[in-house]
């Protein structure tokens, strides 16, 4: 017999409903919201009630790299981060917000303005106030069902992305003061003093930390040959220098400071209440 008949059905995530009908399992070594089965997700959320969401794009990254190594970049800190705090992990959304600027070729968007022309697989740009209703609603459905904190993680790191993205987090700001929304760019969880705290666009940083995570996914050979050798490449560090060992050692210092970044957080938010 089903119980609820004839009980209005409430607005609101019932929580003690949902636990009196779904089991916890145990809590598995997976931290992807897309592979957990509801019951895993409940009891991860008993423990450490945070989602995690990595920001980044589909963009050029020079003919060397993936297109998806922003989206890349601030999954794997996710992933590895949640595996130490807790927590889950939702999809990237590759989506971003950018500038329009002139690099000597006319006003251009983004790395494109360098090139002179629309670069092959950038498919990124969203209206920049649809980009931040996504985001907004993103992080509402979260703390909606069952999360208590939104720890938004961007590999893409103009200065507009940071712009739009800390509204965001003053939209969904407590008239209490809380804040259930957070976010950082990923270069930006290094020690404040350390010389690596920086970022390029596929240059040597970037680069170096696609050889470290995704190695079989960068041809150093393809700009061989090309009169426009560092075509949509922009960073001090020469993307010929990077290194997989490079990029570990900003990706671990990355990491470290993520968990730091989403304990000090969590514990801020139960702090405020």
């Amino acid at each position: 017999m089903d119980h609820t008949e004839g009980r209005p059905m409430k607005k609101h995530y019932d929580a003690d409903k949902v636990k009196s009908e779904i089991p916890f399992e145990p809590i598995p070594a997976e931290v992807r919201a897309l592979y957990l089965r509801p019951g895993e997700l409940l009891a991860i959320q008993e423990r450490f009630p945070v989602a995690y969401q990595p920001l980044g794009t589909l963009e050029w990254h020079g003919r060397h790299n993936p297109l998806g190594v922003d989206s890349l970049k601030a999954e794997s800190l996710c992933i590895e981060a949640a595996k130490q705090t807790g927590g889950v992990v939702m999809p990237a959304i590759h989506f971003a917000a950018d500038a329009y600027w002139d690099a000597g070729f006319g006003v251009g968007y983004g790395m494109d303005a360098t090139a002179g022309y629309a670069l092959p697989g950038s498919f990124y740009p969203i209206d920049t106030k649809l980009f931040q209703s996504l985001l907004v609603n993103a992080c509402r459905n979260y703390l909606s069902r069952g999360f208590r904190l939104v720890v938004l993680v961007s590999g893409h790191n103009p200065t507009i992305q940071q712009n739009v993205i800390d509204e965001v987090c003053f939209i969904c700001k407590t008239d209490e003061g809380a804040e259930p929304v957070c976010f950082t760019m990923d270069y930006l969880l290094m020690e404040p003093d350390d010389p690596r705290r920086a970022s390029d666009h596929a240059a040597g940083i970037e680069t170096s930390m696609m050889l470290y995570l995704h190695g079989d996914r960068v041809n150093m050979a393809a700009n061989q040959g090309q009169l426009r050798e560092h075509l949509g490449v922009g960073g001090e560090m020469p993307y010929s220098d990077a290194s997989a060992e490079e990029g570990e050692i900003r990706f671990k210092r990355q990491v470290a400071g993520l968990v730091r970044f989403a304990k000090d957080r969590y514990g801020r938010l139960l702090g405020s209440e």
